[in-house]
């Protein structure tokens, strides 16, 4: 009886630290040999789905009005990962940071 309760905990133990490791915020960041500039714009729910296996597109010349881009940076935050949870994963939106080059 006792190893039986000892087993219990053991499986919510693994099962507690798997849904926090699986949970983690992820945070890349691709970028140039330009200097950035102070033009940095920033989109909050750029959509991605499919728990991140589909990602978000971005298309970061778009955003610097045909200058070049200096970084490009995303990142899963805690509401982010919120509503993946609670879409499954279906609906894994991030955060979206582009910083224009200087001129």
């Amino acid at each position: 009886m006792k190893r039986n309760r000892m087993a219990g905990r053991v499986v919510r133990a693994l099962a507690v630290a798997a849904v926090l490791v699986s949970a983690g915020c992820y945070h890349t960041i691709i970028k140039t040999n330009l200097t950035p500039g102070t033009e940095v714009h920033h989109e909050a729910w750029k959509p991605a789905f499919i728990s991140g296996l589909v990602p978000a597109q971005v298309d970061a010349s778009s955003y610097c009005a045909g200058k070049r881009w200096a970084s490009v940076e995303t990142q899963a935050s805690f509401l982010n990962v919120v509503v993946g949870a609670v879409t499954f994963g279906i609906f894994t939106p991030m955060d979206v940071k582009v910083t224009c080059a200087a001129n």
